[in-house]
C-alpha cells in the first residue's frame, strides 16, 4: 500500500538540480535529483514527486523573464497573488464579494 501526501516547500530562490518527465494529462513528475543540489537539500525533491504547481516570486525579476512566464502560462490554470491600494471600503467589500463568488463558482 501506498499513501499519497501533498507537501509544500519553503520559499527559497534558485531550485536547480533535478529534471522532470511525463506532461499531459499524466502529469510532471521528477525524474532525476542531484545530490546535494538546492533541489535536493533545500526543496527535498525526491525523484517520482509529482509536481502539482510552482510558485515563482516576481520580487526582483527582470521584466522580460516575467514577461515569458506569464505568456508561457496563458494557456494553464494559473493562481495570482495580488496587492492592490485601496481608496475606501467599499471598495474593498466590493472586491471580497467578487472574490467570494469566485469562490463559490469553482468549488461547484
Amino acid at each position: 500500500e501506498t499513501m499519497e501526501v501533498t507537501l509544500k516547500t519553503e520559499v527559497e530562490a534558485g531550485a536547480s538540480g533535478f529534471s522532470v518527465m511525463g506532461g499531459g494529462n499524466e502529469g510532471i513528475f521528477v525524474k532525476k535529483v542531484l545530490k546535494e543540489s538546492p533541489a535536493s537539500k533545500i526543496f527535498s525533491l525526491r525523484e517520482g514527486d509529482q509536481l502539482l504547481s510552482a510558485t515563482i516570486f516576481f520580487d526582483n525579476i527582470k521584466y522580460e523573464d516575467a514577461l515569458k512566464i506569464l505568456q508561457y502560462s496563458e494557456p494553464y490554470r494559473v493562481q495570482f497573488s495580488l496587492k492592490r491600494k485601496i481608496a475606501g471600503k467599499e471598495e474593498l467589500a466590493h472586491i471580497h464579494s467578487t472574490a467570494q463568488y469566485k469562490k463559490e463558482r469553482l468549488s461547484q
